[in-house]
């Protein structure tokens, strides 16, 4: 199936219905909540009481119980790792949402702005450019799907999130999409880097560049194919939301493997770090990331009816903020959406077409004016 999608999403014309929706919501696990409530019930109780509960415990042995078990729907006998994007475990201390955006992708409107054009690290929202390249060679015919990829040792040394991959390892390219679509695999950007450019990761690198300038993202600089911390690397808000746009409107298909909630490689099973799929309703995709200096990013994409949304959210302090922001603005958009197609249907106009996001105008500093 993924090959056949592969194959479609390289000639797919306009974003549309070309998607396939996640279909099963992942609940998350109480064990947090009970562990919680179960303390606060422990230290309610008199001392007496905690006696007397030891002794009948003496008295009658009872099996123990890990907290959280019976909740938990397992899914898979593999491991599972929750990749999240490039760097795991620092601290995030004090941060907010930076930056964030909305667009109606249907009408070409931008439908909210907070600090669009602050700079900010992307972390794994690179790998959405990384991603075009990479359909953009299969179109072309440079690359197929069906070729195979000797993984360097450099690409198998790369940090962060992960698909294991072993140097000398040879792995189909529909695999190593997978990998970094799903589980933001850093080891697959390099992969495919070093395939695509003949192990000139530099000239790989520049072409990503170069794309970003040809689309219109005046205000990013891209260091390396995945997103891993590297000083100078940085993007905004309104350069995500034109990858974005473009990346579905030239390879709309590709939420087919966006809206994957699990990726299985070397019986090692990752989880889509994208909390919407399966919990929003019309998520599809795109791609979150994380690094200690930018925080929680996410380019979140919905489809209702037929309308589409697109959202970009960066520097959340947590995930639980991102999501609950990215529901906001989204919630946000179908609403403003839904009101503009009932007032074109009552006044019996046409609803406007579909446009690119406007670029900010840039002054002599560099700084995008608001």
């Amino acid at each position: 199936m993924l090959f056949v999608a592969v194959l479609a999403l390289v000639g797919a014309p306009l974003v549309g219905d070309g998607v396939a929706l996640a279909k099963h919501a992942r609940q998350e696990t109480k064990h947090e909540a009970a562990a919680k409530s179960a303390k606060s019930g422990r230290s309610a109780k008199s001392a007496p009481a905690v006696k007397s509960r030891r002794a009948a415990a003496v008295a009658k042995p009872e099996k123990a119980v890990r907290p959280g078990r019976k909740g938990r729907h397992v899914r898979s006998r593999v491991p599972v790792e929750n990749e999240e994007g490039d760097v795991g475990a620092c601290a995030v201390t004090g941060l907010t949402v930076k930056s964030a955006i909305l667009f109606n992708a249907n009408t070409g409107e931008v439908l909210y702005e907070q600090n669009p054009d602050f700079q900010i690290p992307p972390a794994s929202l690179t790998k959405v450019l990384t991603l075009y390249l990479i359909f953009d060679a299969i179109r072309e015919g440079r690359l197929r799907p069906w070729d195979v990829v000797d993984v360097s040792e450099r690409a198998s040394t790369q940090g962060g999130s992960n698909m294991h991959l072993r140097n000398g390892e040879s792995i189909k390219v529909t695999e190593l999409i997978k990998g970094i679509a799903v589980a933001s695999a850093n080891d697959a950007c390099m992969a495919m880097a070093d395939y695509l450019s003949g192990g000139n990761v530099d000239a790989f690198v520049a072409l990503m560049n170069a794309t970003a300038k040809r689309l219109g993202m005046a205000n990013s600089v891209f260091i390396n194919p995945n997103g891993l911390p590297a000083d100078g690397q940085l993007t905004t808000a309104r350069d995500m939301l034109k990858l974005a746009s473009s990346y579905l409107e030239q390879f709309p298909k590709a939420l087919t493997i966006h809206s994957m909630q699990f990726f299985t490689h070397n019986n090692r099973q990752r989880h889509n770090a994208n909390s919407l799929l399966g919990t929003y309703e019309g998520a599809d995709g795109l791609k979150t990331g994380f690094v200690c200096a930018s925080g929680y990013n996410i380019i979140a994409t919905a489809k209702r009816g037929e309308t589409r949304l697109i959202a970009v959210v960066l520097g959340s302090r947590n995930p639980r903020v991102r999501q609950r922001e990215t529901t906001k603005l989204l919630d946000r958009g179908f609403k403003i959406a839904e009101a503009k197609l009932a007032e074109a249907k009552r006044t019996g106009t046409q609803p406007p077409l579909a446009a690119a996001p406007v670029a900010a105008p840039v002054t002599a500093q560099g700084q995008a004016q608001p």
